[in-house]
């Protein structure tokens, strides 16, 4: 059975988060549906009673999204606009953030983030990164979100692109699961930010490729994108009934991640034989 992997990068300085937050929970509690929070640890530190509340609930899990939103790698992105530079932090800067991440996670919410998402995303994740996943690894990230974008550092990026390890790299242990489609701010605004039943058209019309062509989907939305004239997060919800309605389950990055090795062991013991 293919999966929907509902993952909030949750990244916001202001009320936003809060209201996310707790609307997320309520969302995912109604529905029993189990999905992932990425939290930039600046705003884990402004949010801690209400992230800890969401926690204790059972539906949503916490892993990190850096620190403070320092990206990995500089993204050369190509559109209609034409090309735009989003420089990364040093080598430095991003192993400060990555480890200042995972002690924000563990020492607030007692947490042992083994999932990370990167900021913005790149083409062909971190493949190119040995370095990279070398810190990830020593931090004990096991499943990342860094393949975010296509050939042109841009959306949309393919369903035909599907989870797959690090292997080939020297990180078997590490997951790499490609954003798919197109992230929720990019589309939103694109379509109208208060045009939600356009973008609640488009998502579906992804889900319904997905079923098809029994493809996992790794959604990516965003705390304060995902409120916008939508408070309640109903657009969400209808979503998740959806996908359930076309086959797929709704499960977090963390159970995922553990059939994924389940499978490839079982893969490894059969070719002995």
């Amino acid at each position: 059975m293919p999966k929907f992997l509902i993952g909030y990068d949750v990244e916001s300085q202001d009320e936003s988060t809060e209201i996310f937050l707790t609307a997320a929970s309520e969302v995912h509690k109604n529905l029993e549906a189990q999905a992932s929070i990425f939290i930039v640890g600046k705003t884990l530190e402004r949010n801690v009673a209400v992230a800890q509340k969401v926690l204790n609930e059972g539906y949503l899990e916490f892993n990190q999204h850096t620190y403070s939103h320092v990206l990995l790698k500089t993204v050369v992105q190509e559109n209609e606009e034409g090309i735009t530079i989003f420089p990364s932090g040093t080598f430095e800067e991003v192993c400060e953030e990555i480890s200042k991440g995972q002690k924000v996670l563990r020492d607030l919410l007692g947490v042992k983030g083994i999932g990370f998402t990167a900021p913005y995303n790149y083409y062909r994740g971190l493949s190119d990164r040995l370095d990279l996943l070398e810190v990830l690894r020593e931090n004990g990230i096991k499943f990342i979100r860094s393949a975010g974008r296509n050939e042109k550092d841009w959306q949309p990026v393919p369903f035909e692109w599907q989870p797959y390890f690090y292997e080939p790299q020297g990180f078997p242990e590490i997951l790499e699961c490609p954003l798919h489609g197109w992230q929720d701010c990019i589309a939103r605004e694109k379509l109208g930010w208060n045009n939600i039943d356009e973008y609640v058209k488009w998502v579906k019309k992804d889900i319904d490729y997905a079923s098809e062509k029994q493809l996992d989907f790794v959604y990516c939305s965003h705390d304060w994108s995902s409120i916008r004239h939508d408070p309640k997060l109903d657009h969400i919800a209808e979503l998740i009934i959806y996908a359930r309605e076309k086959g797929l389950e709704v499960a977090n990055s963390s159970t995922y991640y553990e059939e994924k090795v389940t499978e490839r062991k079982d893969r490894e013991e059969v070719s002995i034989y």
